[in-house]
């Protein structure tokens, strides 16, 4: 058994131990995060007036939920083959 081998095996044991995933939390953080996605497109493109700090928010939120979903469903692999 190479030193790889051991480790794979490792963290398949460290993964039974720890359980199933919460996937009910995870569809809650993903809703949340496509409706603040979606809710902050839609200020942004109707924005009409108002304060700056209101619109800088407004663009903060929509970055903020852009990133996220975009990390959250990048792939997991390293990609270099």
């Amino acid at each position: 058994m190479t030193d790889n081998d051991y480790r794979i095996e490792d963290r398949l044991e460290t993964a039974r131990k720890e359980g199933r995933p919460n996937y009910a939390l995870r569809r809650m953080k993903f809703a949340i995060a496509v409706i603040g996605l979606v809710g902050s497109v839609t200020l942004m493109l109707t924005w009409h007036g108002g304060s700056l700090a209101g619109a800088l928010v407004v663009e903060g939120v929509y970055l903020a939920t852009a990133l996220w979903l975009v990390v959250r469903f990048a792939p997991r692999d390293g990609g270099d083959d």
